[in-house]
């Protein structure tokens, strides 16, 4: 195994000054490549990744009702849309408020499984004020390029968690190209045509967060290789 892969690593050798001034970024990615459970920003949530017994893989998300994030209600993500996968959730404890295409959700065990569409404008987050949310989780097809993966749920954390632990507030260029490429889009809370969407993704991702700023899609110190394939 490199060395990268073991300790966390400087950015300073792949990002120019100027990149850095227009968008500061952690100095340092917290090595969560061999771990096969990490936590998010502000230790609000812990991801236990999960080997399926039909050889895919799932997760376990564990929303911790003590924290503030999690009780303000900020701990899942925001708005988005997923192109080319099904999002499924089955609640195991707590409760899982969801919105999908404006449509209220408040999910306990005793419902059965929540399945999210492809193209569904959706987000959720721990609804209990008393009990935190832990649910299985899981995403169909796996067997695509550029879609919703381990890898992508381990870039996008790990790099929140880096932020949150430097004082650093991500970069929406940043997620943008997390997001882009595994074909997830941020969205407003108003209708837009999906080929605005994709289009203002696509620069967002592509032309800003990779070509301007030197971001990358993902980062070795987060990455293993996808389970799926």
């Amino acid at each position: 195994m490199k060395a990268a892969a073991r300790a966390p690593s400087s950015f300073s050798t792949m990002v120019r000054a100027w990149q850095h001034w227009l968008s500061p970024r952690p100095k340092y990615r917290t090595n969560i490549s061999n771990q096969s459970s990490f936590v998010t920003a502000g230790n609000a949530a812990r991801f236990d990744i999960l080997d399926e017994k039909d050889g895919r893989w799932g997760l376990r998300e564990t929303h911790f009702v003590d924290n503030p994030i999690v009780r303000a209600g900020k701990s899942g993500p925001p708005l988005h849309i997923h192109l080319l996968q099904d999002e499924y959730f089955q609640v195991e404890s707590g409760v899982l408020g969801a919105i999908t295409d404006n449509k209220q959700h408040a999910i306990t065990k005793d419902d059965g499984v929540l399945c999210i569409k492809a193209g569904t404008r959706h987000r959720f987050w721990s609804a209990s004020p008393t009990e935190s949310l832990v649910f299985h989780g899981w995403a169909n097809p796996q067997d695509k390029q550029n879609i919703l993966d381990e890898n992508f749920l381990r870039n996008l954390q790990g790099y929140m968690a880096d932020c949150h632990r430097e004082g650093l507030k991500p970069s929406i260029f940043q997620l943008a190209l997390f997001s882009y490429e595994a074909s997830t889009l941020g969205t407003p809370p108003f209708w837009v045509p999906m080929s605005i969407l994709i289009a203002v993704n696509h620069v967002l991702a592509y032309w800003i967060a990779a070509g301007l700023l030197g971001y990358k899609a993902s980062y070795p110190e987060y990455t293993v290789k996808p389970r799926s394939e």
